[in-house]
């Protein structure tokens, strides 16, 4: 095997990892959103629910500050 051929190999290797552990992720992900969706419905779960005179909608006011402000 030359080693250009073991690069190739190589690469191919590592790209199947890449994708594998990508869709393991976004498994991950979309278990965490669907758990939150399921806790932000229920009212026995402290701070999932917003309060009723709190912002629903938007960042949160610290999310506009930059570093070097």
């Amino acid at each position: 095997m030359s080693e250009h051929e073991r690069i190739h190999e190589e690469a191919e290797r590592e790209a199947d990892d890449l994708e594998h552990r990508t869709e393991e992720l976004g498994e991950h992900v979309k278990k965490a959103r669907d758990d939150w969706e399921s806790k932000k419905s229920d009212e026995s779960v402290p701070g999932a629910k917003p309060d009723e005179d709190e912002q629903s909608e938007g960042p949160p006011p610290e999310a506009d500050i930059t570093p070097g402000d």
